[in-house]
């Protein structure tokens, strides 16, 4: 496909656009071709897989508009780049959507289904997706990813990376099975790990209740206490105090005794509505200790009737919230926990993982712990202990992937002791480059605080824990690969080694051993986020390729939202110190959140979301791409507004346009590059060409700096900037003087030379942020006057900046403040652009006298004069420039203004007619106005030349347009000749 097969059609017309070039890239093998360049240093990127569980949509584009400029940018650099593809298919993001496909509400429902069926559906519920995530997520983007050999989380090969991380971790007595307290979403039956947990806060309204403890031995003496978690206390165990908060013994109306921290009791005695109310005595926390309490739910749940209850010390209570004494429920709360076990309580768990009270509940055995909150409220008032009611909104942790309240409950599960090695990940992490670095903070403190790793999850569609344990004693087998598992297995269920690697058929794995007969695998498969988490070496098989890994690790890019600062990004550090002792990557890119149009967060229940799809058959995949690039630092929350798009389209179109206008004029005038080469011309070039050639020298370098410090919105708007203004609004309004002229000048082709320099340059640059009309114009513009031009624009080599002449650029600047102040002046005065004015003073600038011819023919003046306006002219200021015009017009520059706005008529009507620009017409003006015919009597040669007519009559117009210009009306006939 050569460049005749590309036409510059009359506008930019997006999807035309990218389909042509779409079939020159395949046809051509451009991307093969790209990826495979080795002339330089490596530049390697990690790919940070998306879930193939739905469609992508605006949010997913954006972080992959990023992916794609850096990896295009250091292509053109001449790295070698690693643009490796990748794809998350496993854990939950996976099961929840096929639980709604299938209307499957609880784990129990998945086990009637079948857990091989279950698997099955997950499968090909991914296997879907990914068709969707290639032409939409990747293809139609214009994302230049290798997804041939792109890797896949569910592969055998990928996931035993996983299963090398566990043994490594049990080597160095890092993998710990533990009973503790941990975050559970009883909708998805399992447990989450504390950066799970992280992803999922969100604002909620829950109870806030004021309950009373009876002391043991009184009938009226009573512990206060606060929770927002009601259905918590059915385990209560004790209640904590400061031992250092003074404490006070109230009694309120009614004769009742309550023990509340001193501090508080004005506030709460307010908030309880008790109006009177003394202090009896007053005691330290420490003295408190010991005081024994009837359980408020003795009689519910009879198991608690038969134990002690009493107060203990706690060093975490505070006085922010609530009475200052805290209700204390081992089973629901780490710091509870570990109190427990410091002080030999109880831990009493009565809820199960699906969130229903067992028979330990009592009363409450059976019932879910929403329905408890309720029903324990409800008892509680009854017996005349609830003190107080409210509701309050806070922000809690809810399941990342389905949304519902987590609950707190002590279980036993497997943990990696990220806590003896988060020293070393938090050294590793100040060796990293995160952009920007005013979020850094969020990361390492987040590294600083990191504890143990829950990976163990009661789920199907997942890495099995590679965890076998010996039904004899209790010993565990931690098995490294797949080869090993066949090695140790005494009998393997009959099927291939992608279902060997995913439950339920590896459950059915028979493993003996000389020192024990049967060992059992432990239920569950491992924490989504440790698949992902394991790509800096799984992705490319690392062991078996060990020096290609090598070569790559660690990368040099990684990017992806906010949120994965405690997702993949922790994942992938973690794991990789873990097993390697190093930080995986040397640069990461945090990405803002994308809002929508109303700054709201994107999401399906809201209905505000923004697929893929939908964008890019309304704009294309380039204005929405440019768009994304110019609204927001890579960094910012960027809201989405798809009705602002229309804008980007408009300035590709300008620059559309300003290469329909080079291919226009350098084909009447024979115009080559090689006939005409920069370096040969340039001594001929007008000031205005050296003044392009120092503002692209400028662009280049600032270009290149912008995208390398990743402000990647910096580059895109001095990119439109430069094409909209520099390129289009000024060089070409300055340069059409030149190229009308059917004079063959030497300074006519020097611009032409440097025109298309320039071009040529602002189309490498654009190529990695709208790489399809970038690649469109190249073929159809920069190949058709430059033989020696590499067949695709991504195949090029970014440019060398060239020298800037900086006085000369200051002149130009100047030129345009005082162009910009003039044309104010003429709105002021009401005198349009295209009607000449007899003169214009220019007051403060320094360089005047060097542009007043150009500032003449930009501004439509007879004279610029420098230096005061006279008092009755109007004026304008810009910049430090003044410039100002008489008010009103003489007579003989009226004429001059009518043939002006006959000129545009007759262009648009050219225009209309679908003329070349070297076809010559016919004019018949056919008006009764006496102004117009003189004008036109005055200006006949002018509106020809301008129009390239051969003839403009005064006449009768019998195929004519009508027009009304300046209140006169004017039939128009065009003709060609």
């Amino acid at each position: 496909m050569a460049h005749g097969d590309f036409r510059l059609l009359p506008n930019y017309n997006p999807h035309a656009v990218e389909r042509a070039v779409g079939e020159f890239w395949e046809k051509r093998k451009i991307f093969e071709r790209w990826k495979s360049w080795r002339g330089g240093p490596v530049f390697a990127f990690l790919e940070g897989p998306p879930t193939t569980n739905g469609m992508p949509h605006v949010g997913h584009i954006r972080g992959r508009t990023y992916k794609d400029v850096v990896i295009r940018f250091h292509r053109l650099l001449g790295y070698d780049v690693w643009v490796q593809g990748g794809w998350d298919m496993q854990g939950m993001p996976v099961e929840w959507e096929v639980e709604k496909k299938l209307k499957l509400r609880s784990k129990k429902d998945i086990e009637r289904y079948g857990l091989e069926r279950f698997a099955l559906e997950c499968n090909s519920l991914v296997e879907e997706y990914l068709s969707y995530w290639r032409e939409w997520g990747t293809r139609r983007l214009g994302l230049w990813l290798d997804l041939e050999n792109a890797y896949e989380t569910r592969q055998p090969r990928y996931l035993e990376y996983a299963w090398r991380v566990v043994k490594k971790a049990h080597e160095e007595g890092l993998l710990v099975e533990d009973y503790r307290v941990l975050w559970f979403c009883p909708r998805c039956e399992t447990s989450l790990s504390d950066h799970e947990v992280a992803l999922g806060y969100d604002e909620r309204e829950d109870p806030s209740i004021y309950v009373k403890f009876r002391v043991e031995g009184s009938r009226d003496e009573y512990l206060v206490i606060w929770t927002t978690t009601p259905w918590t206390i059915v385990d209560n165990e004790a209640v904590a105090v400061h031992p250092d908060y003074v404490y006070a013994k109230v009694e309120v109306e009614g004769g009742e005794r309550w023990w509340l921290a001193e501090a508080l009791v004005p506030a709460l005695m307010a908030k309880f509505g008790v109006r009177s109310w003394r202090v009896l005595e007053t005691r330290r926390g420490s003295e408190l200790v010991g005081t024994a309490y009837v359980h408020p739910l003795a009689d519910e749940v009879p198991e608690r009737a038969g134990r002690s209850h009493r107060v203990v010390a706690a060093d975490f209570v505070t006085l922010d919230q609530g009475t200052g004494l805290v209700h204390i429920a081992p089973g629901h709360g780490p710091e509870d926990f570990e109190l427990a076990k410091k002080h030999g309580l109880p831990v009493t768990n009565s809820v199960e993982i699906n969130g229903v009270y067992n028979e330990l509940g009592g009363k409450y055995a059976g019932m879910h712990v929403y329905d408890v909150d309720k029903e324990v409220i409800k008892d509680l008032r009854a017996k005349g202990l609830l003190v107080h009611e409210e509701r309050v909104r806070h922000e809690y942790p809810h399941c990342w992937r389905c949304g519902s309240k987590l609950i707190l409950r002590a279980d036993r599960q497997w943990f990696i002791a990220i806590s003896r090695i988060r020293e070393r990940m938090y050294s590793e992490l100040q060796r990293v480059n995160v952009v920007p670095t005013k979020l850094r903070d969020r990361f390492d403190v987040f590294v600083q605080n990191a504890r143990d790793w829950n990976i163990s999850r009661s789920r199907v569609w997942g890495t099995p824990l590679p965890v076998w344990r010996c039904r004899k004693d209790g010993r565990i087998l931690v098995v490294g690969s797949l080869e090993e598992l066949k090695k140790l297995a005494k009998e393997l269920p009959p099927v291939d080694d992608f279902r060997l690697v995913h439950r339920p058929w590896i459950d059915q794995v028979k493993i003996s051993t000389p020192d024990c007969e049967e060992w059992v695998r432990e239920p569950y498969v491992m924490d989504v986020w440790l698949d992902s988490g394991i790509a800096w070496i799984a992705a490319v098989d690392g062991e078996r390729n060990r020096e290609l890994w090598q070569r790559l690790y660690p990368y040099d890019f990684v990017t992806e939202g906010i949120d994965q600062t405690r997702g993949w990004f922790y994942s992938l550090l973690a794991t990789s110190v873990l097993y390697t002792g190093k930080a995986p990557y040397k640069t990461v890119l945090i990405q803002g959140l994308i809002l929508d149009k109303h700054g709201q967060k994107m999401s399906k229940s809201r209905g505000n979301v923004i697929w893929a799809r939908d964008l890019f058959e309304k704009y294309g995949a380039d204005p929405v791409r440019l768009y994304i690039l110019s609204k927001a630092a890579p960094w910012e929350d960027l809201s989405f507004d798809p009705d602002e798009v229309k804008h980007v389209v408009s300035d590709l179109n300008i620059l559309w346009n300003v290469v329909r206008f080079a291919d226009t004029y350098m084909s009447l005038d024979g115009f080559t590059a090689d006939k005409y080469p920069l370096s040969q011309w340039v001594d001929k070039a007008l000031d205005e060409d050296r003044w392009l050639l120092s503002e692209l020298s400028m662009l280049v370098a600032n270009f290149s700096d912008y995208v390398k410090n990743i402000e990647l919105h910096k580059a895109a708007n001095a990119l439109r900037e430069f094409i909209v203004e520099t390129l289009s609004h000024r060089y070409v309004r300055l340069l059409r003087r030149r190229v009308w002229s059917e004079e063959q000048t030497p300074d006519k082709y020097a611009a032409y030379a440097v025109l298309h320099h320039v071009l040529k340059n602002v189309l490498i640059l654009a190529s990695i942020m709208v790489p399809f009309v970038a690649e469109y114009l190249w073929q159809a513009y920069v190949r058709k006057y430059d033989k020696e031009a590499p067949e695709s624009v991504h195949l090029s080599q970014y440019p060398t900046p060239g020298p800037v002449e900086r006085e000369l650029v200051e002149a130009f600047r100047e030129l345009f403040t005082a162009f910009s102040a003039l044309a104010e002046a003429r709105n002021r005065a009401g005198i349009k652009l295209r009607w000449p004015v007899r003169e214009a003073y220019i007051n403060g600038g320094r360089y005047t006298e060097r542009y007043a011819e150009l500032l003449k023919y930009l501004g439509n003046v007879k004279e610029v004069k420098t230096g005061p306006c006279p008092q009755d002219y109007v004026k304008a200021a810009e910049g430090g420039v003044e410039a100002c015009i008489p008010g009103k017009l003489e007579p003989d520059l009226y004429y001059e203004a009518l043939a002006r706005e006959l000129i545009r008529r007759i262009q648009v009507m050219r225009k209309e007619a679908g003329l070349d620009i070297g076809d010559t017409i016919r004019v018949v003006v056919d008006t009764s106005s006496a102004d117009v015919k003189e004008a036109v009597s005055r200006y006949r040669d002018y509106i020809a030349r301008e129009t390239r007519a051969v003839e403009v009559a005064i006449g009768e117009a019998k195929n004519g347009r009508r027009w009304d210009i300046s209140g006169e009306e004017v039939n128009i006939e065009v003709q060609k000749a």
